[in-house]
């Protein structure tokens, strides 16, 4: 919400300056982004009056010209201005201006032509852009001699005030300044007085409101015999455009400025071009409606519109459509200004595409009892500028839709316990007084019924923060919490995620965190055979699925990365993936990764190599290792949708899939953004977060065997096969299985590899007999040969 100092200063003026005064709304919870001067520094500039123009005698480009500054006698000025004519209203740097830039003004001759001063464009002063190629032209009332900075109010600044979706009440110049009159403790003076516009004649526009759960309140009047030619005050302009609105003309300027200054979002529609009844309704299958903006919509069945006989000329709160828009040639007007639910219009602008003012308000909500006021301001202003004559007002109202404010109870020592001080009965009194609530006095404390604008206010906490903020945080005292520290009971079975990402951290990765909503598309492409939630309400469309893997914000970050010169890579993250199975979320912890790059940063000894899949392997067996399941995980080749056939793999423990890995497949290489062979994995967290307790266990005193075996399998046999096969041997004297040598070459066929493993044998109580040894080993072989086929080499 962009507020205008000097327009919040006409309701409320506290004595404060400027930073204080934007100091003084954030620290009351109405956050102030930024604070920008509505024109930069430059002094002596005036309003003046070109009296006359005649071509200059040396130059074709050139004119001569008498200008009235309001001194005593005209001034000649040479000006190089296209649209300058006689009898116009400018801006004129007199000598001894100082413009923007250090721009100094002098007596001056230009081709031999004396000039003092300079007749000056919007550009030239630091304004905005009023589309003229020449001079800024002034209304033809501005008063001759006046500084421009005073005229037009340049002294003003615009306050960014970042609201939170709670406080809708304050996107508008009266909510804030109620806020401010609050927090001050300064009258709040409402500059117009209640207002009764002159009225007669029943409106011939009739209405209904068939949603009256969307739509309680709808009223309209119309407006005809005004004085089409009529043009927005420079005042009004000024306004609207310093809170980041364009003007447009007299009738969507009027209704702009009542929203601002109210907070009640407003439309009107050429009458001319309504068809019967007007209703409030959801829109009809196959509907369309041409906005405003020239977009066609294809309407669904849970919108809210406006419609006429004919079909929808409005989307509800939203915006208007073509059809029925006020243009220069619009003799009868219909207002309309109505209370759209927010639970109506949440969403519905992002489903269609389009964000505006109004649906802004609508979504937060928007004071129900507001549209009465409101209406009678529009129509004030119209009057005043237009003239007219207006309609009495024709409207549809259900009470039981409305939104009423119910008391909550607020009790003392309540206020006490969670703002740490205790604030006298009065003074807190005072400060709903000055919020405009209702205060009644009963036993346990008050009973507290908020102003119709404050929906925010729901539980007694709601009410403490109002306490809070107007007393003011920075009034709190410093209190000592002197609370119980008893450490949670951690069983030693469970492991602490922290120091699963400390280890990753401690190989060189880095942690990111990324949104769990993804491009669907992407999703699809990723993972599909894996059903997906959808959000009803999206951010944006590239935010619309809930995420089934981690993998889609991993390789965004990458991309980010690599385009901004970062080749060498290697990231993680931990969070929720979702997935719905028979009607049923499931949300599922997972710790992912990536990697692309070199193995090592860049060294002097320039000895370095691209990252691999096993180099990624033997990041997942260290996460493994701390859980102590590295021996019962498998590693076995599989073939999923996001990954390079051949270069990808499953982690199965107990015939459960519980993670995955492998290459980024290359048809996905382009369409995720990054570069190069990226490297991913994701894995179940619940696999990594039960630790073995130690036990202790004796050292055995007995030497220990070492037996080589080479083995002779196909090419294509995992090296797991062969390992899950002798572990497969029943006996308590094999110790372990280390494999030292893969060999394929001369002496073995083109379709086999040698295996080489070493056998550890030991007994725990006893020197092992030779005998033993070799039926162990002989028991080795047979189950090698009869489970994968190997002989022995």
């Amino acid at each position: 919400m962009k507020v205008s100092e000097s327009w919040l200063r006409e309701w409320v003026n506290p004595e404060w300056d400027t930073n204080t005064l934007a100091e003084e709304l954030s620290l009351a919870g109405l956050e102030v982004d930024g604070i920008e001067p509505v024109a930069p520094a430059f002094t002596h500039v005036v309003v003046a009056k070109v009296i006359s123009v005649e071509k200059h005698p040396d130059a074709d480009k050139l004119n001569v010209t008498q200008v009235d500054i309001g001194a005593d006698e005209p001034v000649q000025i040479v000006c190089g201005a296209k649209n300058v004519v006689a009898g116009m209203k400018a801006c004129c740097a007199t000598v001894g201006a100082v413009l923007p830039g250090d721009f100094k003004i002098k007596k001056a001759k230009l081709r031999g032509v004396p000039s003092n001063g300079m007749l000056c464009g919007a550009s030239e002063l630091g304004l905005p852009d009023d589309g003229v190629d020449g001079l800024h032209v002034l209304p033809d009332d501005a008063p001759v001699g006046m500084d421009l900075r005073e005229y037009l109010d340049l002294n003003d600044q615009v306050i960014d005030v970042d609201l939170t979706p709670n406080r809708a009440d304050c996107l508008s110049i009266a909510g804030v300044a109620r806020d401010v009159a609050a927090i001050g403790n300064v009258p709040f003076k409402q500059p117009f007085e209640n207002i009764t516009v002159d009225k007669s004649g029943d409106c011939s526009q009739s209405i209904e409101v068939v949603d009256a759960h969307g739509c309680p309140k709808y009223l309209g009047c119309l407006v005809e015999g005004y004085d089409t030619t009529a043009k927005t005050p420079l005042w009004m302009k000024q306004r609207i455009e310093r809170a980041g609105i364009s003007p447009k003309n007299l009738t969507v300027d009027i209704t702009n400025y009542v929203m601002l200054e109210l907070g009640q979002p407003m439309h009107a529609f050429d009458a001319d071009k309504l068809q019967g009844t007007i209703q409030v309704r959801m829109a009809h299958p196959d509907e369309k409606l041409m906005t405003l903006d020239e977009k066609e919509l294809a309407l669904k069945a849970d919108t809210l519109v406006i419609a006429d006989e004919k079909g929808p000329v409005a989307l509800a709160g939203i915006m208007g459509g073509l059809h029925s828009a006020v243009s220069d040639t619009t003799t009868r007007l219909f207002f309309e200004c109505a209370h759209f639910a927010p639970l109506s219009i949440i969403g519905k602008a992002r489903q269609y595409g389009l964000h505006t003012d109004s649906s802004h308000r609508f979504e937060r909500g928007v004071d129900a009892f507001l549209p009465e006021k409101a209406l009678e301001r529009a129509l004030q202003l119209f009057t005043e500028i237009a003239g007219g004559q207006v309609s009495n007002v024709v409207s549809a109202i259900n009470d039981l839709n409305l939104h009423q404010p119910k008391a909550i109870q607020l009790r003392p020592e309540r206020i006490a316990k969670l703002l740490g001080v205790e604030i006298a009965d009065n003074d807190v009194e005072a400060i709903f007084k000055r919020l405009h609530f209702k205060v009644e006095k009963n036993a346990s404390g008050w009973a507290l019924t908020a102003p119709s604008y404050r929906f925010d206010m729901e539980i007694e906490a709601d009410l403490i923060e109002e306490v809070g903020r107007v007393f003011g945080y920075n009034n709190l005292p410093e209190t000592e919490v002197q609370a119980p520290m008893r450490l949670p009971t951690l069983p030693e079975s469970e492991q602490e995620l922290y120091l699963v990402r400390k280890a990753l951290v401690n190989r060189g990765f880095h942690e990111v965190v990324t949104y769990s909503f993804v491009e669907e598309k992407l999703q699809q492409n990723m993972m599909p055979d894996i059903p997906y939630l959808c959000l009803q309400n999206p951010i944006s469309d590239d935010m619309k699925a809930m995420r089934t893997t981690l993998f889609p914000g991993l390789l965004q970050t990458i991309s980010y990365n690599q385009k901004r010169q970062q080749n060498r890579i290697r990231i993680f993250e931990s969070g929720l993936v979702f997935t719905r199975y028979h009607d049923k979320t499931q949300q599922t912890p997972v710790i992912g990764g990536a990697i692309v790059g070199d193995l090592n940063p860049a060294n002097w000894s320039g000895e370095n190599r691209p990252v691999d899949f096993y180099d990624l392997k033997g990041d997942v067996e260290t996460l493994l290792a701390m859980s102590h399941v590295q021996d019962k995980v498998r590693f076995e080749p599989a073939e999923f949708a996001i990954f390079h056939p051949g270069q990808s793999a499953a982690l199965i423990l107990n015939g459960q899939t519980v993670g995955l890995m492998g290459q980024l497949h290359p048809g996905l290489v382009k369409s995720t953004g990054v570069s190069g062979k990226v490297f991913l994995f994701q894995m179940d967290l619940a696999t990594i977060m039960e630790t073995k307790v130690p036990a202790a266990k004796p050292i055995s005193k007995f030497p220990e065997v070492q037996r080589d075996l080479a083995f002779v399998v196909d090419e294509a046999l995992p090296v797991q096969k062969l390992l899950d096969a002798i572990e497969s041997v029943q006996s308590d004297i094999l110790k372990a299985v280390e494999i030292f040598d893969i060999y394929q070459g001369e002496g073995i066929e083109e379709t086999q590899k040698s295996i080489a493993l070493t056998l550890k044998i030991q007994h725990q109580d006893r020197t092992l007999q030779d005998e033993e040894v070799d039926q162990l080993i002989e028991q080795v072989i047979v189950k090698a040969k009869e489970q994968v086929k190997a002989e022995l080499r």
